[in-house]
């Protein structure tokens, strides 16, 4: 397969995103219609879509609607530019989440999800808007995501692309042995990779907001040192629990890493700093 080149109607201008509607931004991929006292807005990973959340609908409680984010480019927004920076994409979905917030809200994101969760929580708090607790999955602290060694995404041809997401185990073979359907998220999965290869880290004041930190035990990409690095990042509660599993222990741990979220947003789960992992 030889490189991929985007369509035109990925390349419009870098404040469409800004601009966008916050609907845009949370397609009716949610729970059930009722009177939620607070909602989690969730962030996908690499490559992923809003439908990584679709089964999560439901399960965290009748007082927790679950809202799965949309990014540009993909889903109900496949028309749109594919954001390549976190800046953008944090940009934009802070602005939705104040054009239409009234009431409490939490924040979980998965791997890349991680960081523009952990960077829409600074754009909030600036505001005054605080997110009541955010919740991050599969990514080492943002310090030490910045330096990762790693080859940027620029470097890799299809196929180096191709096994890199296959390492991940993801994304199931068929998909990966379909000419059409890697035709459609090859760009996405550039551009999200390009979101991480491009994050620099500003140092800021700790958020001042309760962080639950989940991983696997046996990923790789985000080994117990880079998840334990998030304690630094908050002045406030912090938990860290680990799971069998690898960079996508989560499919395989669903019902747990459910109850893990949903203590988080209903304001337990958290300990002073400092306190050890705690393995599911």
């Amino acid at each position: 397969m030889t490189t991929m080149t985007w369509s035109p109607r990925r390349t419009a201008d870098t404040t469409a995103h800004r601009a966008a509607p916050a609907t845009a931004w949370f397609p009716p991929e949610r729970s059930p219609a009722g009177p939620f006292r607070r909602r989690l807005y969730c962030l996908p990973h690499a490559g992923g879509s809003s439908s990584a959340y679709r089964t999560w609908a439901g399960r965290l409680g009748d007082d927790t609607e679950v809202v799965p984010v949309q990014l540009p480019g993909r889903g109900t927004r496949f028309a749109e530019r594919l954001a390549t920076t976190a800046e953008e994409i944090a940009d934009g979905l802070a602005a939705a989440i104040a054009a239409r917030e009234d009431r409490e809200w939490s924040l979980f994101g998965h791997s890349m999800g991680a960081l523009l969760a952990y960077e829409v929580a600074h754009r909030m708090s600036a505001s005054g808007r605080p997110p009541a607790h955010l919740i991050v999955s599969g990514m080492t602290a943002p310090p030490l995501a910045a330096r990762r060694d790693r080859r940027p995404v620029r470097e890799l041809s299809d196929a180096e692309l191709m096994r890199r997401i296959g390492e991940l185990g993801a994304t199931p073979e068929d998909v990966l042995r379909s000419t059409e359907m890697m035709e459609l998220l090859l760009p996405v999965f550039r551009a999200d990779y390009q979101v991480c290869d491009s994050y620099r880290f500003t140092s800021r004041p700790p958020l001042r907001v309760p962080v639950t930190v989940l991983g696997g035990a046996a990923d790789p990409g985000a080994p117990v040192a880079g998840l334990s690095a998030w304690r630094d990042l908050t002045s406030a509660a912090y938990a860290l629990r680990l799971f069998p599993g690898g960079h996508f222990y989560l499919n395989d741990r669903l019902d747990q890493v459910l109850r893990s979220v949903r203590a988080a947003c209903e304001g337990g789960g958290g300990h002073p700093l400092g306190g050890r992992p705690h393995h599911v």
